[in-house]
């Protein structure tokens, strides 16, 4: 039961970092593309990363919450917190894309400052949750 925990916090903390890495790709991607056509195709693949790490971290999260009989400490509290407005800012931004492609309802500008936007809160919250619940004490590379 040790070692599932082990290995479950080893797969969280480091799907974390890939998804910190990734919203750093995406932010560089909002704040420096100058063609539409290719910052919409770079961002959905992106996308898929952004949500498959992202569910990687609520599956391992889980499995550790699980383990230890859904104990909610308050680092836990924040990391559901934390995901559930990750999770809503993302919802938000997909729906502003596709009204920026399909409907034209949102100029292009206009997404991408939203889009950068957000995906900065998304970044700080996840550094901020990190730091709190102490996850640079459990890195061990």
């Amino acid at each position: 039961m040790d070692e599932m925990y082990q290995m479950s916090q080893s797969f969280h903390i480091y799907s974390v970092i890939a998804l910190v890495f990734v919203l750093v790709i995406m932010i560089l991607v909002h704040k420096f593309s100058t063609d539409f056509r290719a910052f919409t195709k770079y961002i959905k693949i992106l996308m898929i990363f952004h949500i498959s790490l992202a569910s990687a971290a609520v599956l391992t999260g889980s499995i550790m919450m699980a383990v230890k009989h859904l104990s909610l400490s308050p680092s836990n509290l924040l990391m559901i917190i934390a995901i559930f407005i990750i999770a809503t800012l993302e919802i938000k931004r997909n729906k502003a894309l596709s009204q920026v492609i399909r409907f034209g309802l949102m100029s292009k500008m206009t997404y991408v400052k939203l889009g950068f936007r957000y995906q900065l809160i998304e970044l700080i919250l996840l550094i901020s949750v990190g730091a709190f619940s102490g996850m640079s004490n459990a890195i061990s590379f």
